[in-house]
């Protein structure tokens, strides 16, 4: 009787590390995911600005041409970068939530007794 209840108490033991192992993965992908997301917020109001002032921002009239296409060439690489910036932060989210599944169905799962743990507990 205190060899079962000293292997069920090593049972839960195991289940309270591996609970504490799988809080520590989703809080560590957690903290990725939030930032992401602060990534997206801030990238899309940029995005957001940038396609203001290609659709609307205008040069005064007179302007050299050169300025022109610097102008829009610089509107343009912002636009591209920005675009790219959103993109990757939800890539980013979504690679963090995967990798999160990822740990938690196949490195860190729960200790399940098998059934010959069952009946060594069981013989004594």
């Amino acid at each position: 009787e205190m060899r079962q209840k000293n292997e069920m108490t090593m049972l839960s033991f195991r289940n309270v590390q591996s609970q504490l192992w799988r809080e520590d993965i989703r809080d560590i992908i957690s903290l990725t995911e939030k930032k992401m997301d602060s990534y997206l917020i801030i990238s899309v109001l940029q995005l957001d600005a940038c396609i203001g002032l290609l659709t609307e921002g205008r040069l005064e009239p007179g302007t050299p041409p050169w300025v022109l296409h610097l102008y829009m060439m610089a509107l343009g690489s912002a636009f591209v970068y920005l675009l790219m910036s959103v993109w990757f932060a939800m890539h980013a989210a979504v690679v963090a939530q995967c990798s999160s599944v990822r740990l938690l169905t196949q490195f860190v799962r729960l200790p399940v007794p098998t059934w010959e743990d069952l009946g060594y507990m069981r013989t004594y």
